[in-house]
């Protein structure tokens, strides 16, 4: 049994089409399928189902829907275990039901593989069957801020594996067989710079030099009157190349490799450098969050696609050490290394998408001067390259979704950690981001926290001192650390003396951040 959301979402069993004809049904069956073997929380459910109309008896009508697609799927599969309720979600299990994006994507890493491996004509056979599955408009006809958003992002993806088919074939010298689909690509998409570039190789291949330089100039005025800018640098070096009569066969759009390891780039012949590993130090005396790393562990468990993980809470509860000590911990499930970025949100100076996307650009090894200055299409870049990366993407201290968008890999054979003040609800709603709140440590974990940085002989000798330290700190692990470190050096002073000492000077949580509370100036 086969569910397709790319195209026409529809249920097909032996052929046959299974209708389900209220739309909020389809919607439901779409976000299910988009997220296959992942659970869906029913927040998300009530997002991309009503937005903000929510009616009074949500839960009702979200059971009505679920029964009507399981009645769908059982009559299909005679399992009814395909979609499972579970406490907080649903989850669409694969098998028993089969999904054309799963496929889309098993094919597309397929082809990813052979490219790595210098197997041209298996690569462009892989992306071609990938490519293949599409059946129209994905989610069409569905409409609302889910399906856009949705659609928008496989087409994205639809259109990164087409640019892999291509760059395959201009690797395998069928730039003559090109031109005419490539002529028709612009159609639809007269802005997309990297489908013009290959345009004009596969011209200047055939001899047509002046027919590329042609299409450089319809690009030109076409961004000149649509958007008021100029072309971009490598569009520019393009034309110059061709200007200059350089070798048609020493241009590329895309490195594709001969062999070995998978080179990606826009420009020409460089390769990636050894695996980035750029996780900050995980924190010494890490205490509590037993339940976020479990949770941590069960969303990014090998056998799942990867998802994006929000961590969310106010200054100094400890976001980037509980993502950094779990990235630390599961380093061998992304062996293609770890990216981090501190993207400022909370500064008055916060990271912008396009020096973002030049810092991680630079880190996977592009070399500087020929990173896109066009924010879309260094994200495109950044995106190719990690196609079929197995890696870590840590996001750090976000101020808001659209900071973080561009830095969202295209498949998810990657993790991305994103850690914020704020909860970033579109980043949860729009993009399948699963939400951690962090709140103050338990009373336990703080008494913990404490004894292991100013020794258990100290701590065990003035509980009741501990316990008040531990009230002043409102268990906030880096107030706790804060003032931790301050009573190691000084050892000649008791606990209970050094709280004295807090609450004479009226010295409260937040009041000075260097010395203690949750205000202290750490993420």
């Amino acid at each position: 049994m086969h569910i397709h959301i790319l195209g026409p979402v529809e249920i097909m069993s032996g052929g046959t089409p299974i209708r389900i004809r209220r739309r909020k049904q389809r919607l439901l069956l779409a976000l299910l399928a988009a997220r296959v073997n992942q659970l869906v929380p029913v927040s998300r459910i009530i997002s991309a189902l009503w937005e903000e109309d929510t009616p009074v008896a949500v839960r009702n009508q979200i059971h009505v829907h679920v029964s009507a697609v399981r009645r769908a799927l059982t009559a299909s599969t005679g399992e009814p275990a395909a979609l499972e309720t579970t406490q907080t979600g649903y989850i669409l299990h694969s098998p028993p039901v089969v999904v054309d994006v799963e496929r889309f994507e098993d094919a597309a890493a397929a082809g990813e593989r052979a490219l790595a491996a210098g197997r041209l004509t298996e690569a462009f056979t892989s992306f071609r069957t990938a490519l293949g599955v599409w059946r129209g408009i994905p989610l069409d006809g569905l409409g609302g801020r889910f399906a856009e958003s949705e659609t928008a992002r496989l087409e994205e993806r639809r259109l990164l594996v087409l640019q892999r088919r291509l760059d395959t074939e201009l690797a395998l010298g069928r730039h003559a067989e090109l031109v005419s689909e490539l002529a028709g690509l612009l159609n639809p998409y007269p802005l997309h710079e990297g489908l013009r570039r290959r345009y004009m190789l596969a011209l200047y291949r055939t001899g047509r030099a002046a027919d590329a330089l042609a299409a450089y100039r319809a690009g030109r005025r076409l961004l000149n009157d649509e958007l008021g800018i100029e072309p971009s640098a490598e569009l520019r070096e393009m034309e110059l190349a061709i200007l200059r009569g350089v070798p048609a066969r020493q241009l590329v759009v895309e490195a594709v490799p001969a062999a070995g390891r998978e080179s990606v780039s826009t420009r020409t012949g460089w390769s990636p450098p050894a695996r980035p590993r750029q996780l900050p130090h995980g924190v010494a005396h890490f205490e509590g969050r037993r339940a976020e790393l479990a949770r941590l562990d069960a969303l990014c468990a090998r056998d799942r696609s990867r998802v994006t993980v929000v961590v969310s809470g106010p200054a100094g509860i400890g976001k980037t050490a509980l993502c950094a000590h779990w990235a630390h911990r599961a380093a061998e499930e992304f062996p293609d290394g770890e990216l981090y970025l501190d993207l400022r949100g909370s500064s008055p100076d916060p990271v912008g998408p396009a020096a973002a996307l030049a810092h991680v650009l630079r880190a996977l090894g592009m070399p500087p001067e020929r990173i896109p200055s066009d924010v879309a299409e260094a994200a495109a870049d950044y995106r190719s390259l990690l196609a079929s990366a197995r890696m870590l993407i840590v996001l750090d201290d976000a101020a808001t979704s659209a900071q973080v968008r561009p830095l969202l890999p295209g498949t998810r054979s990657c993790q991305t950690m994103v850690t914020s003040r704020n909860t970033l609800d579109d980043l949860v709603a729009r993009d399948g981001a699963e939400p951690i709140r962090l709140g103050a440590l338990s009373r336990s974990d703080a008494r913990n926290l404490l004894t292991s940085i100013v020794g258990e002989r100290r701590t065990a000798a003035e509980p009741a001192a501990v316990d008040d330290l531990v009230a002043i700190c409102e268990q906030q692990p880096i107030a706790l650390r804060v003032v931790a470190v301050q009573l190691t050096g000084r050892r000649e002073l008791g606990i209970a003396r050094f709280v004295a000492e807090l609450l004479a000077t009226d010295l409260k949580p937040g009041s000075d951040a260097r010395a203690v509370g949750p205000c202290a100036q750490s993420r």
